[in-house]
């Protein structure tokens, strides 16, 4: 009694604040399992970001967050992100991405009332969309296309003339692109809102080309090419998602491409589950080449599309439990070679072609005829899980990151010498090796810097330089401190010439993956000649075995501080959400607990708190 006494009820948990599953969390087609978590790390660095406003682009701020973050919070309070152009996410892996308080996402072209209208006029629509063309634009590009591609292109160029006075393509007018080389990525709760499809080869709001993506509970709207579209990427799941279209868009509303594989090299793993294909969605709902694809309790709920799902040459695909509302067309089509279809429980008339598939993971199902109620529910498809950062995280798998270390590096007579190439180097005694890619200098010493009360001997910079940082053989860099001071004679001091510092501006303008200039606001601008007070600059890195670096401005003296991790397979639980109905209180881990202390638990599918 006195125990419930404390506790307020907060709302019931959704059953679909779901935990990833499908081919995302799989590493192979038997289903050995991968731990699809995203940069919920048990020691995970968090960012939360506003937009800026006044007309700004965010999408400096975002990228830089990405870079520096596991976790990045979009908080939609101030108003919507404003996306310049295209974002690539590249070499990037271990993120979470997700939205709270509404926050929207949208590129900063889009089409007006008026655009629409000229395009309309120029009567694009009865032009061909196979027959090949081949003429020069107003900018003095000649260009082999598709009749209407062409003519389209050469009308959106006319309309940017109008408006500043240059002929340009606005074909960049997307929000993410993720690129081969990135890994266990995921994005939920984010509303992405393009500019309106108009066929100009133009961008996708996602682009996927990564590994181990799972996108959930995101609602995706007016894009410009595809919606969310899959390319030579591997082992995704998209849930929950919503894509539509408003008048705002004009032609070419084709959602959800997979595969384009050339010469049918590799076959793509991905799951489509509980996903809303809604107002004016007219082609690839999905359409798959080259895939393994699941496609499972799908709405398409877009009445007088072309062609619903697709599936096409080189892939295999069950469908199953899916719904098409009343005059949807053609919910499951395609053709090709090599074509093998399981359709089941589907709401639609559909027949198997080929051998029977099946997938190796476990998931539930629900039937045909509820999944409209339950897509468009309290927490059903789009971007619907609410304002809550914590509860949106809490069915993400935690993992622990691996051990940390820190060395500190400095200069030591005896471990400089040259590689192979000629290069200078430092092979420090724990196997790190230091280079300097600059075959005319040497590292050499300078003055010692004062670090926790210590001197250390500093290494000299070749001004503007590449720095190469090998870390030792299984360890990757989390983060580096620079000790520096500039090295700058008294009697080379001039105000005239520099009168802010008596010497050039100096910063790091290259850490990893980041670059930086002087005038940035988040660069740390450098002042200190004081070996004795060096500045001090951290920079956290994206776990990485080798790390470039160099600065601009005047010449540096530094040495440096490495925090490593190690990579760990002690991977905890996922963080699933119980539904106990027999009064216990379980964290949000999932773990019961007998004598819950101050926090919030859950009991009997509801969040509480314990005063």
């Amino acid at each position: 009694m006195i125990l419930m006494s404390a506790i307020v009820l907060l709302p019931a948990m959704a059953t679909n604040n779901v935990a990833p599953w499908g081919w995302a969390t799989c590493s192979d087609e038997s289903g050995a399992a991968y731990t699809l978590n995203g940069g919920n790390f048990s020691d995970a660095t968090t960012v939360t970001l506003t937009a800026l406003g006044d007309g700004k682009t965010d999408d400096s701020q975002i990228k830089q967050a990405i870079a520096k973050n596991d976790i990045i919070i979009f908080d939609g309070s101030k108003g919507d992100f404003t996306i310049g152009e295209t974002m690539k996410i590249s070499s990037t892996k271990n993120k979470t991405l997700i939205g709270i308080n509404n926050a929207r996402l949208c590129t900063k072209f889009f089409l007006t009332d008026e655009d629409n209208a000229y395009l309309k006029s120029q009567n694009l629509e009865g032009l061909s969309s196979t027959d090949q063309y081949t003429g020069t634009l107003p900018d003095g590009t000649t260009l082999t296309c598709d009749r209407r591609a062409f003519f389209t292109k050469k009308a959106i160029m006319e309309l940017q003339y109008q408006k500043t006075g240059a002929y340009s393509l606005p074909n960049k007018s997307g929000i993410f692109h993720i690129e081969t080389s990135s890994e266990n990525i995921i994005i939920r709760n984010l509303s992405l809102i393009g500019p309106g499809a108009v066929d100009i080869d133009g961008a996708d709001l996602i682009t996927n080309q990564g590994k181990h993506i799972w996108i959930d509970h995101c609602t995706f709207v007016d894009s410009q090419d595809g919606a969310l579209d899959s390319k030579v990427c591997d082992w995704a799941t998209y849930t929950y998602n919503h894509f539509y279209y408003t008048s705002r868009s004009y032609s070419h509303a084709y959602t959800c491409g997979c595969g384009w594989v050339s010469n049918h090299e590799m076959v793509i793993h991905m799951t489509f589950a509980c996903n809303i294909w809604g107002e004016g969605c007219m082609r690839r709902l999905p359409q798959a080449d080259d895939c393994y694809i699941h496609l499972v309790n799908n709405y398409h709920n877009c009445p007088g599309n072309s062609v619903g799902m697709t599936i096409n040459s080189y892939s295999k695909a069950l469908v199953e439990g899916n719904y098409a509302a009343a005059g949807v067309n053609k919910p499951l089509d395609g053709s090709g070679a090599n074509r093998n279809v399981t359709a089941k429980d589907n709401s639609f008339s559909a027949s198997s072609v080929g051998e029977p598939v099946s997938v190796p993971y476990t998931y539930n199902k629900i039937a045909a005829a509820d999944v409209p109620a339950t897509l468009r529910g309290e927490e059903g498809a789009g971007a619907k899980l609410g304002n809550d950062a914590e509860y949106i995280l809490s069915t993400i798998p935690t993992k622990d990151r691996g051990t940390k270390t820190s060395s500190l590096y400095y200069f030591v007579d005896g471990l400089v010498g040259k590689n192979s190439s000629g290069l200078s180097t430092v092979d420090f005694s724990d196997g790190a090796t230091l280079v300097l890619n600059n075959s005319s200098k040497a590292w050499s010493n300078g003055t010692a810097v004062t670090i926790d009360g210590e001197s250390y001997t500093t290494l000299k910079l070749s001004n503007g330089a590449e720095n190469i940082f090998t870390a030792p053989e299984g360890k990757d860099v989390r983060s580096i401190t620079f000790y520096s001071y500039i090295n700058v004679k008294e009697e080379n001091i001039n105000f005239t010439t520099y009168p802010e510092y008596g010497f050039r501006t100096c910063y790091w303008g290259k850490v990893a993956d980041q670059s930086y200039t002087e005038s940035a606001s988040d660069v740390q601008i450098l002042k200190s000649r004081d070996p004795k007070s060096p500045d001090i600059a951290t920079f956290t890195i994206n776990p990485t075995h080798v790390v470039k670096f160099s600065n601009k401005g005047e010449q540096l003296c530094f040495a440096m501080k490495v925090t490593y991790v190690e990579q760990s397979t002690g991977i905890s639980a996922p963080r699933t959400i119980q539904q106990p109905t027999d009064h216990a209180v379980y964290s949000l881990q999932g773990v019961r607990v007998d004598k819950p202390s101050k926090g919030i638990y859950i009991q009997n599918g509801k969040k509480i708190i314990i005063k």
